[in-house]
């Protein structure tokens, strides 16, 4: 029986938590998976997974099994992708889960720039606002805009610096007034991020130190993209990161405030699971958005 098959299918096992869902994962029965995983329990000589009807869950011996086949896995890709690299160029799925709003308004000429650069890769991208699990859900790499990242055992690589900024339409200020202080702003009339750390309340720090601001506006959103649409209607302020409103900005739709205030910085962060074994694509890209990115955002 091909052992390492056997391990790739008890990892699919652990990772989707079920022998039906690795089944419909590898695209194989259900009776292959378990007949794979008694296998590894014979040639091991221990009770991998202690299993019910209606549950299953890793043995104390399953837990490190599963470390050691996941590290023959990841070796194994790690070693397989640098020689087919070395060999023809890179090449290969690449999955990447990355914010919506920032993904279409700012990010997606850099996809199309390294996909084109290496027409060999088949880039998979996954917009979604909200946490994924790599591991679990076959992501490579998740691009994510946050103050700061929870504790994590992933790998966290600060990309890029994301200011925010607050704004809204000409006509919103010629009616409202723009405010020279952060206890200018009126919260009813600023339009929330729902999905960020601040949505019910913005802060600012200035010379005469920190200030924070109670957001309850009447429009609220969990879509950057549709705040600023909302903002370039004259609906409210907003704070947004400004590479997402600079041609806005630049066209006069929009106009900034509080400029000497600035907001809680965001950063973005491509988190991975580990440094070891990562495929040469997944730092590829890594390392061109580390490169690339900064330089447009400084240009605009």
């Amino acid at each position: 029986m091909d052992r390492h098959l056997a391990m790739h299918c008890f990892c699919r096992v652990v990772e989707t938590g079920s022998f039906a869902a690795a089944a419909r994962d590898l695209d194989c029965s259900r009776s292959v998976v378990t007949k794979y995983v008694q296998y590894l329990e014979d040639w091991t000589g221990t009770r991998l997974l202690a299993r019910t009807t209606r549950t299953m869950q890793l043995t104390e011996a399953g837990q490190r099994f599963h470390a050691y086949c996941r590290r023959v896995m990841d070796d194994t890709e790690a070693t397989l992708g640098a020689l087919r690299d070395h060999r023809q160029g890179l090449q290969g799925r690449l999955v990447v889960s990355c914010p919506v709003s920032l993904g279409l308004s700012f990010l997606a000429p850099f996809f199309h720039t390294f996909q084109a650069a290496h027409p060999q890769v088949e880039l998979e991208l996954r917009l979604d606002d909200h946490t994924v699990d790599l591991v679990r859900e076959g992501v490579d790499l998740a691009l994510r805009g946050q103050a700061r990242l929870d504790d994590s055992s992933l790998v966290a690589l600060p990309l890029l610096d994301l200011p925010r900024v607050v704004c809204a339409a000409p006509a919103f200020w010629a009616e409202h007034g723009r405010p020279s202080h952060p206890r200018e702003l009126d919260g009813a009339h600023c339009l929330p991020y729902l999905l960020g750390s601040d949505a019910l309340r913005w802060t600012f720090e200035g010379r005469d130190g920190r200030h924070t601001v109670d957001v309850f506006g009447r429009f609220r959103a969990n879509n950057s993209l549709l705040l600023i649409d909302a903002l370039e209607r004259g609906l409210g302020v907003g704070l947004v990161p400004r590479v997402m409103v600079q041609a806005a900005l630049q066209a006069g739709r929009l106009q900034t405030a509080l400029d000497d205030f600035p907001a809680e910085p965001r950063r973005l962060f491509a988190l991975y699971p580990s440094r070891d074994h990562l495929p040469t694509r997944v730092r590829a890209l890594v390392d061109f958005l580390k490169d690339a990115l900064p330089a447009a955002a400084h240009g605009a």
